[in-house]
C-alpha cells in the first residue's frame, strides 16, 4: 500500500478559497428593497457567508429575524434552502407540508418549492437560512400571492 502524501494548504494550495470569519453583531440588518413588500413582510436579515463576502463555494448563509405576527409570504426560488430555528416559534408551509417550528427545528426546502413562514409566538423568531447559491444578491424571489 502506497503511503498517502499530505498537502500543506498554506503553501501552494490547490484550494483558492479563503476562510470567511465574522461576527454578525458587526453587520447591519437588511430588508426588502421594495417598500411595499417591506411594509407587508417586515423580515430582516444579515448575510453571514456569501460570495459578497468572499469565495463561499456556492453557499450563502444568513440569520433572519421576524417579529410576532410577521409573515414571510408564499414564494419560491431556484436554489434549495434550509432553515434552522435558533429561538422563537413559528409555522412553516412547504408545498403541501405544514409544521409548527420552535428552537432546534430544521427545514429543507427543495428547489422551486412554494413556501412561507410565520412567527406565531410572543417573541421574535430567529433562524439561520442557507441557500445552495454563491451569492444572496443573485437569488430571485418569486412571490406567489399579491
Amino acid at each position: 500500500m502506497k503511503k498517502q502524501e499530505s498537502h500543506d494548504f498554506r503553501r501552494g494550495s490547490v484550494n483558492k478559497q479563503r476562510p470567511i470569519i465574522l461576527n454578525q453583531a458587526e453587520l447591519d440588518w437588511e430588508t426588502w428593497d421594495d417598500p411595499d413588500l417591506a411594509a407587508k413582510s417586515p423580515v430582516r436579515w444579515k448575510i453571514l457567508i456569501s460570495g459578497e463576502r468572499g469565495p463561499s463555494g456556492r453557499l450563502t448563509t444568513g440569520i433572519a429575524e421576524m417579529a410576532p405576527g410577521t409573515l414571510l409570504p408564499l414564494h419560491h426560488h431556484e436554489p434549495e434552502e434550509t432553515y434552522y430555528v435558533i429561538s422563537g416559534s413559528g409555522y412553516v408551509t412547504v408545498e403541501d407540508c405544514e409544521a409548527p417550528l420552535s428552537a432546534g427545528a430544521s427545514v429543507f426546502i427543495p428547489s422551486h418549492a412554494k413556501h412561507s413562514l410565520r412567527c406565531t409566538g410572543p417573541e421574535n423568531l430567529i433562524f439561520l437560512f442557507t441557500f445552495a447559491a454563491d451569492r444572496f444578491d443573485e437569488i430571485v424571489y418569486h412571490f406567489d400571492v399579491h
